[in-house]
């Protein structure tokens, strides 16, 4: 099971970051500098990372989605864990599967690695969608609680690390002692990291998803570099399955190379399928993130790739 695009919110949403920055702890936030507030045991499955945490006392399993810009969950979940819904306040958004429809929901008594995350309205997946019935996955674990914090993302080594403190002009990002690659990821918003790539020659602006098992171009991005249908129609193909009702296909194409960061890979084989929104040309799934420690600076928009075991 996997999502391979990002949710639109209500700007209602946009704003809950803000709240998170004060969750109801008692870790010192104001102090200068950061420190490491909770390390959180990722499971790869299917090549997407997931984690626990629970509702009302009870566990769930979230997908870690850098790509989504909330905390989602499925029907099933909100029944099983006895949330309140507004099924009457549809909401829209688009994701892999074309435009979908959400209902209102209401998060209450969330905790991840002992953080309590406050009370707030949620995204709800209707069962009749691909994904929003199925009980392996309660949900996305996203931005609207992430950027929150900074993150220490360690897919290698199945962790990622939630940083908190004061961002005082002094404090060092990341607190790494190796090298590292930085890339500016200015053009980022609603917490979500987009960062400039070069494709086949073509500069493009990626968003960084761990919610996507494979990365993914655009289908007129792919066509601008001279990708026609009928090489297409020749790649091996594959079915999405995302928060939208449908299944689109897409193709496993291979280009030329790809340059990220200072690192450059020849050959890529990425998946061909339609933009997943305006000014998302292509997706970095964890294909590419599950292979590298990443430190994602929500405060600088940077985003830092550690070379001192890069593979």
């Amino acid at each position: 099971m996997r999502f391979l695009a990002p949710l639109r919110l209500l700007p209602l949403l946009l704003a809950l970051a803000a709240c998170v920055t004060a969750p109801r702890d008692d870790f010192d936030y104001d102090t200068c500098g950061l420190r490491p507030r909770a390390a959180i045991a990722v499971e790869m499955r299917g090549n997407v990372p997931l984690v626990k945490a629970s509702i009302k006392g009870k566990p769930t399993t979230f997908i870690l989605d850098t790509g989504a810009d909330s905390v989602v969950l499925t029907e099933t979940a909100l029944r099983r864990l006895d949330l309140e819904t507004d099924a009457g306040n549809i909401l829209a958004g688009r994701g892999a599967g074309g435009e979908s429809r959400f209902f209102a929901g209401k998060l209450r008594d969330f905790e991840i690695a002992g953080i309590p995350v406050p009370d707030h309205p949620v995204r709800v997946l209707p069962r009749n969608s691909p994904i929003g019935g199925q009980e392996m996955i309660d949900g996305l674990f996203g931005a609207s609680v992430l950027s929150a914090f900074e993150i220490d993302l360690d897919l290698p080594r199945r962790r990622v690390t939630l940083y908190a403190g004061r961002m005082c002009p002094d404090t060092t990002v990341p607190p790494w002692t190796g090298p590292y690659t930085t890339i500016d990821a200015s053009a980022s918003n609603r917490g979500r990291f987009m960062i400039p790539v070069v494709l086949d020659g073509r500069p493009l602006m990626a968003l960084l998803d761990t919610g996507a098992a494979a990365s993914l171009v655009a289908r007129d991005v792919a066509a601008a570099l001279g990708v026609t249908p009928e090489m297409l129609a020749r790649d091996p193909s594959t079915r999405l399955v995302g928060t939208g009702p449908s299944t689109p296909t897409a193709h496993f194409h291979r280009f030329r190379e790809i340059k990220v960061g200072d690192e450059t890979f020849p050959a890529p084989a990425m998946l061909v399928t339609d933009r997943p929104e305006p000014g998302i040309d292509m997706i970095i799934g964890s294909d590419y993130l599950g292979g590298r420690r990443i430190w994602l600076s929500y405060a600088r928009k940077r985003v830092f790739i550690d070379r001192s075991g890069a593979p």
